[in-house]
């Protein structure tokens, strides 16, 4: 019984020495590896040849150096057989030395073994660098269907791949719902060219607070003239058709919605009286301003007619304000109590602004007062309507 308790006390101060003793050399190590010297780093590599941390901070320091770090990246690679970035680090400094097979390989393994957004990006990159196009699109969309936050990058590197604006859509952005929200965004400023695809792709998911970006989408096509792509992303937003009776819509300043100015010295206001807009003038505004300004969708070379009631509460005798569509102006008539009035045009163009506009005339002061517009309507002769306030 003596014997034995000797033998187990043995066993036990020595595996308590063991433990020590690795302790120690775990300490040491650590210490030489948080000096983050060269040579510290290098011994902190000897003291613990197995730790991954280790062997890629000392192979970057080599890589500063312009040093070979292949056969620590090599022995980090075995030692984590599910990491990714030995492998990319193998891949790039191969590329570099030139060989393009071993870099494929290992970039390749990279983004076997780890299915996150940087392998993915960093082989997009590759074959963005030698032109291999199928390959490119291949990794960019799978990189971009698990990408967040800013993705201007790999929008910007698919347009230096290629500028044909439908082969950017169907072979790099991914038919997500995140990716084509942030796609439409970057496209709205940097390759308007490209809004129409971009919006009908998002619109398709249906989705309520996309709202305030396909109606600047919607205003992007107006000012591009391509009306019927406007037209189309109207209705698809659930939108009245712009070319046959359009909603009463107030002030939203999107797409075919009346909008109105912001002003000093003007005010608007609907709230008062239904079906009623009202602008006041307090003698401050502007000699010559737009009041109320739509796009509408005509039918070229077809005779319309617009009506309009107003009524004008102001002390001068002098107004200033008309409707304009196109070239030709129809005054509003000083009246204090409704009047209504109505003009014809023959349309010129699709897209048409019908604008209420203020001019001071010519030796009177600016306009004091306000003046009241309702049941306006723009629609073809022998026709139904085709816009109305």
């Amino acid at each position: 019984m003596y014997y034995r308790s000797r033998v187990w006390a043995s066993v036990l101060l020595l595996t308590l020495a063991v433990a020590g003793w690795y302790s120690a050399r775990l300490a040491w190590a650590d210490t030489q590896f948080r000096a983050r010297t060269m040579e510290s780093v290098a011994r902190a590599v000897g003291i613990l040849p197995g730790n991954v941390e280790y062997l890629l901070f000392h192979a970057l320091q080599l890589d500063y150096e312009g040093l070979d770090s292949t056969a620590l990246l090599e022995r980090a690679a075995r030692l984590s057989p599910l990491s990714s970035p030995p492998r990319i680090r193998l891949g790039l400094a191969a590329e570099r030395r030139g060989d393009l097979a071993a870099a494929e390989r290992w970039l390749l393994s990279a983004a076997k073994v780890d299915q996150q957004f940087e392998p993915r990006w960093t082989l997009a990159n590759y074959y963005f660098r030698h032109t291999s196009g199928d390959d490119f699109w291949k990794w960019m969309r799978h990189a971009l269907q698990v990408s967040y936050g800013d993705r201007r990058l790999a929008f910007d590197l698919c347009w230096r791949m290629s500028e044909d604006r439908a082969l950017v859509l169907a072979k790099g952005i991914p038919n997500q719902h995140d990716v084509s929200a942030a796609y439409l965004l970057y496209v709205l400023d940097a390759h308007p060219e490209a809004t129409a695809g971009a919006a009908a792709r998002l619109v398709a998911f249906n989705k309520a607070g996309d709202g305030p970006s396909l109606e600047a989408a919607t205003d992007m096509l107006i000012a591009q003239g391509r009306a019927q792509d406007a037209r189309a992303l109207w209705r698809d937003l659930g939108r009245a058709d712009p070319l046959e009776t359009v909603a009463r819509e107030r002030g939203e300043g999107r797409g075919f919605d009346w909008r109105w100015s912001t002003l000093d010295g003007v005010t608007h206001r609907t709230d008062r009286d239904p079906g009623i807009h009202r602008i006041g003038l307090s003698g401050k505004q502007p000699e010559t301003c737009d009041l109320l300004v739509r796009t509408l969708l005509l039918i070229p070379g077809r005779q319309y007619q617009i009506r309009w009631s107003s009524r004008v509460e102001s002390a001068q005798s002098g107004v200033g304000i008309a409707w304009k569509i196109g070239d030709e102006k129809f005054p509003l008539k000083a009246e204090t109590g409704w009047k209504q009035q109505q003009a014809s045009i023959t349309a010129r163009a699709e897209l048409t602004t019908v604008t209420l506009t203020y001019q001071r005339p010519a030796g009177e002061p600016r306009l004091e007062g306000s003046v009241d517009v309702r049941d306006v309507s723009v629609s073809p002769i022998g026709g139904a309507t085709s816009s109305s306030k």
